[in-house]
């Protein structure tokens, strides 16, 4: 999707709506993708843990969330008025919510307790991973971005018909903590810490990025035109050490308590942010970048390893498309917000503009220190109980007894 929402949703509003109404008509769009997201992922999820067909629980929702995608991509790119563009943006943040919520059920099913960490790990870095092939393709080929837009999803179709002919419907065996065999209140009870902490982080990391393009062109380039190959250059610099790092956690996260590592990313992150606060130089944003993605790397491989360990087996689709939400609600929250902090504390001292980017940034530090109360509720996950096999195909509840 990062072709389509970077360029081709961008493109498709500018073909349609005068130049007074199309930042209007977009941030309209984002916003509702940001709501449709923020519903259809937890409630695809939920689905997925109730399907039953040859093809698995997952796979059905993997493929359909594909093949709708591109028919909405398809759809947007030749939509003919505003309103019609708008329902097709939504459909496509629909299919493509369908697509993540049964490849996260598909990680909780299939991932034994032991290698949690490492699967979590290479799942957080492919998030970001993803987005390179599009924006490198849009950037070689800006004049043929709706053909770049529909390659993808193509490859989303294939990619995911692939899966499901290499990875098996049934999961060989599950395992879980005692920390997840409670269900009910004592299942959420678990799992809410998890899900506070990732929201906590997901509105810093937020806030500390929005708005970079003009905190570059008033602090060091002078015009917004000239900070977009600076602020291109901060966020793949900031993406690759968040690939980095949550990669190379994963392979250590099983043996490290995940309080020392969600700790360390939180001071990470407002160190991150600090340094923002008085950044006037392209070194400066840079090391900060870096900085606050190593930050959400770790954050990213241990939370979701940690959500994997407090979820009951069959429930992934459910539990982690709510975890879903805590990464979209900030979308739709943090820019009222960070356009609030802004306004505080008179001009920026720094470059003297109406807009005070070191509130901003300090504002972003403290929300991530403020993640470190969560830590207490997240005690590492007691002696591994291993349970019976899940069945994802067929009529068979995971304690082997007919539905």
């Amino acid at each position: 999707m990062t072709a389509p929402a970077i360029t081709g949703l961008p493109l498709a509003v500018d073909l349609l709506a005068s130049p007074t109404e199309r930042t209007g008509i977009l941030a309209l769009a984002v916003t509702l993708g940001a709501v449709a997201a923020t519903v259809a992922n937890p409630l695809f999820g939920a689905l997925s843990d109730r399907t039953r067909s040859r093809l698995g629980a997952r796979h059905p929702w993997i493929i359909g969330g594909s093949v709708f995608g591109l028919a909405s991509m398809g759809l947007l790119l030749v939509a003919p008025s505003i309103g019609i563009l708008l329902t097709a943006w939504v459909l496509v943040q629909v299919s493509y919510n369908a697509l993540l919520a049964g490849a996260a059920g598909l990680l909780a099913d299939a991932v034994p307790d032991a290698e949690r960490g490492r699967a979590s790990g290479a799942f957080s870095a492919a998030a970001f991973l993803g987005t390179v092939p599009p924006l490198l393709l849009s950037s070689l080929l800006p004049d043929h971005v709706g053909t770049v837009t529909m390659a993808m999803s193509l490859l989303a179709v294939a990619v995911a018909v692939g899966a499901a002919a290499v990875l098996p419907a049934r999961a060989a065996r599950a395992t879980q903590t005692q920390d997840a065999e409670a269900g009910g209140s004592g299942t959420i009870r678990r799992f809410a810490p998890v899900w506070a902490s990732r929201f906590i982080q997901s509105v810093a990391f937020g806030l500390v990025t929005s708005f970079m393009l003009y905190l570059v062109a008033d602090r060091i380039t002078g015009t917004a035109a000239a900070a977009t190959a600076l602020t291109s250059l901060s966020t793949l610099a900031g993406g690759a050490a968040i690939v980095g790092a949550a990669l190379t956690v994963g392979w250590v996260a099983d043996r490290i308590d995940p309080r020392i590592l969600l700790a360390v990313s939180a001071l990470l992150l407002a160190g991150a942010a600090l340094l923002r606060a008085g950044a006037a130089s392209a070194p400066a944003l840079v090391v900060s970048a870096v900085l606050g993605g190593i930050s959400m790397g770790v954050f990213l491989a241990v939370n979701l390893a940690t959500a994997l360990r407090r979820i009951p087996v069959g429930a992934g689709g459910r539990y982690l498309g709510a975890l879903n939400i805590a990464d979209t609600l900030p979308q739709i929250m943090v820019p009222s917000v960070a356009a609030w902090l802004l306004t505080l504390g008179g001009p920026d001292p720094i470059s003297g503009a109406a807009d005070n980017f070191t509130t901003l940034c300090v504002g972003a530090a403290v929300v991530s220190l403020a993640g470190l109360a969560v830590l207490p509720f997240l005690r590492p996950a007691r002696a591994e109980v291993v349970g019976a096999g899940i069945d994802a195909g067929s009529d068979e509840t995971p304690g082997g007894e007919r539905a």
